[in-house]
Parts: C-alpha cells; sequence; structure tokens
C-alpha cells in the first residue's frame, strides 16, 4: 500500500513539475509588452524614424503597440485602425489566393499561363517553353520587374498595354533564375481575377474577409478609409506620394492597404497550418540559395537557433514594413514604419528578429 501511494506521490510530482515548466514558458501579455516597446525606443532612436507599429502574436496572446507620430510635431501616434500601404507584402496575399485556387482543384502550378487567361500571351508562354504559375509566384518566369522595365509609363499605363508589353518579352535570359518580378505578380493577379470571375479586389476582400475576418484590407480604399491613412516620409524627410488613386492594374503584387488590426488577424491565419491552404502556401517551391527557398511568394529561410520562418519585406515611397512568420514556433511580429530610406529596412528586420528571440 505504501508502495502504490508513493509511487502514485512521484507520478504527481513529475505531472505537476511538467505542467509548471510549461506555464513557465508562456510569455505574458506584459513581457511582451514590454518587449515591443524596448526595440520600438531603440529604433526610434535613429531620427529618420518618425513612428512605428508593431504588432505580435504568440501561441496564447496578441499585442499591437504604436508608438511615436505620423506627422513631425503633431503628436498624433498611429491607432490599430491607422491605414498603411504594405508595398510587397501584398505579394503573401496574392500568394495565399493561389494556394487556395491549387488547393480548390481551379489551377496547377505547372501549367501554361494560357491556360488560364483569355488574351493569350502566346510570343511569351510558348507551348514548347511555356511560363508556368510556379515561375509567376516564385520569381523565376524570367519577366522584368515591374511596368517601366517593360517600356511602360504611369501616364499610359492600362491593363491592355500591359498585357501587349508583356506579350513581347523574350524572358530566356533570365528563366528559371531568380529574377524578382513585380510584372509576374500582377500577371498571377490577373490570372486569379480570370479564373474565379471576379475583379482581384474583390476576390481578394472575400477571401480575407471569410478566412481571417479581415475587413479592412483592399487594393483601393472605400472612402470612410481615407481619412485614416498614413502619409509617409521619403528619404529626403519631404511627404511622400500615397498610392490612394484608384489603381490601374490589379494591385496583388504592392499596392495592398490594410491597418494593423488586420494585420495581426491575417498573421494569425498564417501561423493555422491545420489549414491546408495556409500550409500549401508555405510549400517551398523554388531553391534560391543556401536555405533560402521561394514558397507561394514568402520566402522560406532557416535561423540556426529559431529554425524555419517565413519572411517577406515591403515598401514603396514612403512606407516600409517586414512580416516574419514562426509557425513552429506559433510566433509572428509585423513591423511597420510610414518612413522610407536606404537602410530602413536592415534596421526594421533586425528589429523586429530581435523581438522574436527575446520571445523564444
Amino acid at each position: 500500500m505504501y508502495k502504490k501511494i508513493t509511487l502514485a506521490f512521484i507520478l504527481f510530482l513529475t505531472f505537476f513539475g511538467q505542467v509548471q515548466a510549461k506555464n513557465s514558458d508562456i510569455i505574458s501579455n506584459k513581457d511582451i509588452s514590454n518587449i515591443i516597446t524596448m526595440h520600438a525606443n531603440q529604433l526610434l532612436q535613429d531620427s529618420r524614424f518618425v513612428s512605428t507599429s508593431i504588432g505580435v502574436v504568440t501561441e496564447t496572446d496578441s499585442v499591437i503597440l504604436h508608438f511615436g507620430e505620423l506627422t513631425r510635431h503633431k503628436k498624433n501616434t498611429p491607432t490599430d485602425n491607422t491605414i498603411y500601404e504594405i508595398g510587397s507584402v501584398s505579394k503573401t496575399m496574392t500568394g495565399l489566393i493561389t494556394a487556395y485556387a491549387v488547393k480548390g482543384g481551379k489551377l496547377s502550378l505547372n501549367d501554361n499561363i494560357n491556360k488560364y487567361i483569355n488574351n493569350k500571351l502566346d510570343k511569351l508562354s510558348t507551348e514548347k517553353n511555356p511560363v508556368t504559375v510556379r515561375q509567376l509566384l516564385t520569381h523565376s518566369s524570367g519577366l522584368p520587374r515591374g511596368y517601366v522595365d517593360l517600356g511602360l509609363r504611369a501616364e499610359t499605363l492600362s491593363k491592355t498595354s500591359f498585357l501587349k508589353a508583356l506579350n513581347n518579352v523574350n524572358p530566356s535570359e533570365n528563366k528559371g533564375k531568380y529574377h524578382y518580378s513585380s510584372a509576374g505578380i500582377e500577371l498571377l493577379s490577373y490570372i486569379l481575377e480570370t479564373v474565379y470571375q471576379m475583379p482581384f479586389d474583390n476576390l481578394l476582400q472575400q477571401v480575407l474577409s471569410t478566412e481571417a475576418n479581415m475587413k479592412d484590407t483592399k487594393v483601393n480604399l472605400a472612402q470612410e478609409q481615407l481619412k485614416d491613412v498614413a502619409y509617409g516620409y521619403n528619404e529626403k524627410g519631404e511627404v511622400a506620394k500615397a498610392h490612394l488613386t484608384p489603381e490601374i492594374l490589379w494591385g496583388g503584387s504592392g499596392y495592398i492597404k490594410t491597418n494593423m488590426s488586420d494585420i495581426v488577424k491575417y498573421m494569425k491565419l498564417q501561423l493555422k497550418e491545420e489549414n491546408k491552404a495556409i500550409k500549401e502556401s508555405h510549400r517551398r517551391l523554388f531553391h534560391v540559395g543556401g536555405t533560402d527557398h521561394i514558397a507561394y511568394s514568402w520566402i522560406a529561410a532557416e535561423d540556426e537557433n529559431l529554425g524555419c520562418y517565413y519572411i517577406h519585406h515591403g515598401g514603396l515611397e514612403g512606407t516600409q514594413n517586414w512580416m516574419i512568420i514562426f509557425p513552429d514556433r506559433n510566433i509572428a511580429v509585423s513591423i511597420v514604419t510610414n518612413n522610407s530610406f536606404p537602410e530602413a529596412a536592415g534596421l526594421m528586420r533586425k528589429t523586429g528578429m530581435a523581438i522574436i528571440k527575446n520571445l523564444k
């Protein structure tokens, strides 16, 4: 009898100790806030930054904090509703819609793009040497970076002129190599629009609203959202251009706008790898070099201490941001500023990764 009680007591203590250890690993909301605040204040010691918004998602919590002022000397700190242009982080959202299309049987990654579009690009993508959906997703199609590289000007840009210019491209020089192409993601946005028979912006809103209850994320903002837009500063410290007129192309490569409230919802969705489309969107499709791969527009990388993560940067004339996702650790960070200068991206990435290392 004594031995049975002793054994049971030992098992209880062992279990209790494991529970205590597990609970001690869970970082509190207050600790998360302190970590964010410490690193945000360090970032803002660089006077070129005027503000930053940082969102963190962990297994048990999410925290959004804002620092600085959107307009110099106005003391107008950002809020959860402040609308930011997220630049090329938009590409991950286009990639996610593509993953849903693949899992839904609407697209196949290795098919010739002409299978899915009305205006066949027969010179660009031939039967013998096709451009594929996979190549558009992974920047390996050989297409140029943007519409300027296609010989187009903003004043004469249209969807028709864009597609016509694409069909005159010979992609052979860079095809099969990593060659970053926003033009390729715009073409993919057009393909998604054609496949779903729905304007790309509407499709974006439908998917994100349904999957993550994101109500404020759009290419073209509603009139009532314009009052919340964060106008940014360029490298000269001047107020930069904001892209608020209706997008001429589709916008899936870099012109989506959103707020930190929706960004946190998006990061929570990205951590749900039990969702088949999310898991698919994280699948490595193209090896860039070293441990870096391209998934569905995400850069998939490895940290020697933290393991696998997915990351993307976005930058426009007056805004910079990073999104960093660690699915295996249930941690995600987004850091946004309404400043854009050459060193901003590196400083912000360092800040985002430092926050994650303090959370682990």
